[in-house]
């Protein structure tokens, strides 16, 4: 599941906030609001409970996130080796996918943002060689490039 810009941004910067959040609620459970109404309610381990069950949820994001990063990481290397075929013929027909040169092409035109120079350029000329054209550094022209591809496989 691919999420929007906006939500895996704010997923990032909301997970420091939540893990301290729980770390807070164990330490201070005796004095958390509502407490002892959830003690009375489901037990005296509610709170920890409550915890271990964010933690889990928080662990099994993580694990999504992780596949999904591994997908797009293989589909990578896929595309780049599209550039540089195998001797093998059955390598070299698993790397003609146009959905993995896409998706490297998308990661790539995201790198070129990096706030780091040497990724910036070494995402350029990687870029370059997957899409055989030289647009520049121009990040703008890069994502018009992207969306024709898309437009073109029917995205």
């Amino acid at each position: 599941m691919k999420f929007p810009a906006a939500i895996d941004g704010l997923f990032r910067q909301l997970t420091p906030i939540i893990l301290l959040g729980v770390l807070v609620a164990i330490f201070a459970e005796p004095w958390l609001p509502g407490a002892a109404w959830l003690k009375g309610q489901f037990g005296e381990l509610a709170v920890l409970r409550l915890c271990v069950a964010a933690l889990g949820l928080y662990v099994l994001l993580l694990w999504g996130e992780s596949l999904r990063l591994h997908g797009l990481l293989t589909g990578v290397l896929q595309a780049f080796r599209e550039l540089h075929p195998q001797r093998s013929t059955k390598a070299a027909e698993a790397a003609r996918n146009p959905k993995a040169r896409l998706e490297a092409a998308r990661l790539l035109i995201a790198a070129m943002a990096s706030a780091d120079p040497s990724i910036r350029a070494t995402s350029l000329h990687n870029l370059k060689q997957l899409a055989g054209v030289d647009l520049g550094e121009d990040l703008a022209a890069w994502q018009r490039w992207l969306a024709q591809q898309d437009a073109q496989a029917g995205r």
